[in-house]
Formats: structure tokens, C-alpha cells, sequence
């Protein structure tokens, strides 16, 4: 099995994710002209410190995790047919793109697979290049995309089961088919282990995004550019909302007075 090797420096076969804090520069200058600075500062270090913890992994030879303040980016070495570390992308990054929109933080980024290399002081290759275009240029919205060819990586892994809905990936991404994109369905990660899913759990975690959604569509109602990105997030979670919850709670857990999104399952 390939991996990065820092006494001879060559590119692997990887699957890559690149994120970054939405709004980030906006939200330091205004937090420095209110003289907030230091309290948006500790904010962040605690909540950042806390999940990309979560997110490094262990050994180098499993990928290798690059920081700098509000950009993550991962690389896991490939080895067999990359579902294993795909599937750590998905669980691990929903888990850090939940955490981090429930304290305000929404991010966006995007997945690729191709040549990658990294070490504690160094990132290179195509596929960062494709992830980081992707994430600026097409992800727009709260999410974390998935590259063309990732995604046929994905439904060649998906083909491997008898009912393709039983597939894990089936519940850890979403189409949105207003673009054809597709990207990681962040609230599974507040439904925890299938197997002993605790709605009531869930059902306080869904409405504290609620929550923090509906403080950013009245906070910038009258910014056209940057309510459209909130907008995004109130109708996706309305939309899982309405695939996870019965009513009456589906009803409570609603953002009222948006339009529906145009969202499908993959499978």
C-alpha cells in the first residue's frame, strides 16, 4: 500500500476534501469593528480545536490532515477500491459540518479523488487543485460537494449491495437536482449509530439548527447574496427534516415561510 513518504516525496492516489469557514473575513472585520475580536477568537480555537482532533487521524499512513485557521483539507492514500476511505470522509466531516454549524460556523468545501501528496508542511497535486476549484467556484451553498469522478467511485461502491439503499452512501449524501450536484447529508450525523438511533436526541440537535438558521435569515434579510446561502440551509433542512420525523415534530422542526428545495435521496 502507497502512502506519503516524506524522505521521498511522491503523489498517491487519494481521496481529498477541502473546506473552509463561509463568510470567514467578513465575520473577523466585523467582529474587530464591534470589538468582539478576541470573543469571536476564542470561539473558534475552542471549536476548531475540538473537531479537527476528531478529524486527524491517527496514523500517517491513514491520511494526512493540513490546517490554517478556517481551511481543513484531508488526504487518505487509496488502497483497494477506496470505499473505506471515502466512507471516513463522509461520516467524518458530516460529524464536523454539524458541530460547526451549531455553534454558527457554516462551512462549504468539496470532495475529489486523484494524485495528491502531504505532510505536516507541505500539500500538492491535482486533486487539491480540483476540491479547492470546487469549493470556490461550485459548492456556493452550506455544503460539501462531490467531484464527477467521485461520484462514479460512489455508485460503483453503491452497485456492490443487493438493495442499493442499504448502502451507507445512500444515507450519507443527498442530490441537489437544481445543479446536479452532489454533497454530504451533514444531519445524518445527528441521527448517531442506525442501529439505536435516539430521536429525541436528534429531534433537540435538528432544532438548534433550526435555530441558528433562522437567526441568519433575519440577520441578512436584506443581503441578497448571503440570504440565498441561508436559504439553501433552511430548505435542506427541511427536507431531511421531513425524510427523518412524523408528525407533529416534523412540523415543529419546519423553517416556515421559504420555498421548497429541490433535493432527492441518490438511491
Amino acid at each position: 500500500m502507497k502512502f506519503y513518504n516524506r524522505s521521498n516525496p511522491e503523489t498517491v492516489h487519494s481521496a481529498i476534501c477541502f473546506v473552509d469557514i463561509l463568510g470567514f473575513s467578513s465575520m473577523v472585520y466585523e467582529a474587530f469593528e464591534n470589538d468582539t475580536g478576541n470573543d469571536l477568537l476564542k470561539r473558534l480555537h475552542m471549536t476548531l480545536t475540538e473537531n479537527i482532533a476528531e478529524l486527524r487521524p491517527q496514523e500517517e499512513y491513514v491520511g494526512v490532515l493540513k490546517t490554517f485557521t478556517d481551511n481543513i483539507v484531508i488526504g487518505h492514500p487509496i488502497y483497494e477500491d477506496g470505499e473505506s476511505q471515502l466512507g471516513s470522509i463522509f461520516l467524518n466531516y458530516a460529524a464536523y459540518q454539524l458541530s460547526l454549524t451549531l455553534e454558527g460556523f457554516f462551512v462549504r468545501g468539496a470532495v475529489s479523488t486523484g494524485e495528491y501528496y502531504a505532510d505536516e508542511e507541505f500539500a500538492f497535486g491535482p486533486a487539491l487543485l480540483e476540491a479547492h476549484h470546487l469549493e470556490s467556484y461550485e459548492a456556493i451553498t452550506p455544503r460539501i460537494i462531490l467531484s464527477n469522478d467521485t461520484v462514479e467511485l460512489v455508485y460503483k461502491h453503491i452497485n456492490y449491495y443487493a438493495e442499493p439503499s442499504w448502502s451507507p452512501q445512500a444515507r450519507d449524501l443527498l442530490k441537489e437536482n437544481t445543479d446536479d450536484k452532489y454533497f454530504i447529508n451533514y444531519l445524518e450525523a445527528a441521527m448517531g449509530d442506525r442501529e439505536y438511533s435516539d430521536y429525541n436526541n436528534a429531534f433537540i440537535i435538528l432544532q438548534k439548527h433550526k435555530a441558528v438558521i433562522e437567526e441568519n435569515l433575519q440577520k441578512f434579510q436584506g443581503n441578497t447574496r448571503v440570504y440565498s446561502k441561508y436559504l439553501w440551509a433552511a430548505q435542506y433542512h427541511n427536507f431531511f427534516c421531513d425524510l427523518q420525523f412524523e408528525t407533529p415534530y416534523r412540523q415543529q422542526l419546519q423553517i416556515r415561510g421559504i420555498p421548497q428545495g429541490n433535493f432527492s435521496l441518490i438511491v
